[in-house]
């Protein structure tokens, strides 16, 4: 006779955790009857280095969302893995070690393994858009957090747009979007991509996301081999060899602990932000 006895397995939410995928429809109304919050965590997948699983900035996002929801209690949308990327200016691809007439999208460096997902542009905005028009219009939330993991200037100047669209006529604004783990003094300075600040914040959320092992044990990191760039470098202020900056390294600078404070300071920043616009009498 087979055993019909169910355990009893603590669901997602019992666990804190409000990705709308596991929620019941009560559970979802009864979120949006206390608050009308909604989170929409979102990323493409991207080459990170040989190091970083593929998913790195969504799975901040996701992680960072889900921070949020607990606070405040609310779902957040099932993690949408697109984003938008183009081509690299001249000065840019200079910093990074290519030649000024080169053509590099993104991260998709010409030695990369695998490409990344990279949306065009046009369709990163639709699918942006309809999934706002579908959680305001259709599902009824009166909030919207963007939780935007990638930093490209088409996707945010793309979120910025369909924030302007969306806030028109709304007082206050009704749909506002912010980066995963990069408190304000960290955003301030130079962040780079797939070094030891995302390596130690991937590894802090998602513990088996990062193997250094893929990295050579010595040597310099040069941008054109590994994809892994600095954010002096971003700003067009390269070392002279072009490679990663020692202060950036993640095989000598690694620490998730380090990461997971830095989530937790962004997090405390950005739920000061909401509680402020959109429940002020709230406020601790």
């Amino acid at each position: 006779m087979p055993d019909t006895k169910r355990v009893k397995v603590k669901r997602p939410i019992e666990q804190g955790d409000w990705n709308m995928a596991f929620l019941f429809p009560d559970e979802v109304a009864a979120a949006r009857e206390r608050n009308s919050m909604v989170l929409l965590p979102l990323a493409p997948v991207e080459w990170h280095g040989p190091h970083l699983a593929m998913g790195c900035d969504n799975l901040l996002a996701h992680a960072f969302a889900r921070r949020l929801a607990r606070e405040f209690q609310c779902p957040y949308y099932p993690p949408l893995f697109v984003g938008t990327e183009r081509e690299r200016h001249p000065n840019m691809l200079e910093s990074l070690g290519f030649s000024r007439d080169a053509f590099i999208e993104g991260m998709d460096f010409p030695k990369n393994s695998v490409a990344s997902a990279y949306f065009r542009e046009e369709v990163f905005a639709a699918v942006v858009r309809d999934t706002l028009h579908i959680l305001f219009a259709r599902m009824r939330f009166h909030r919207v957090l963007i939780v935007n993991g990638h930093g490209a200037d088409n996707q945010r100047a793309v979120l910025d747009r369909l924030c302007r669209e969306f806030n028109t006529g709304f007082e206050p604004r009704r749909v506002m979007w912010v980066y995963p783990g990069f408190p304000r003094s960290l955003v301030a300075g130079a962040i780079g991509h797939a070094a030891s600040e995302e390596t130690s914040m991937l590894e802090a959320t998602w513990p088996g996301s990062v193997d250094l092992s893929k990295l050579p044990s010595a040597g310099k990191l040069a941008n054109v081999e590994y994809a892994i760039v600095d954010g002096d470098t971003f700003d067009c202020v390269p070392t002279p060899d072009h490679t990663l900056r020692e202060e950036q390294d993640p095989r000598a600078h690694f620490d998730p602990q380090w990461g997971a404070q830095q989530v937790e300071q962004a997090a405390q920043e950005v739920i000061e932000d909401v509680r402020a616009l959109w429940f002020p009498s709230e406020q601790k």
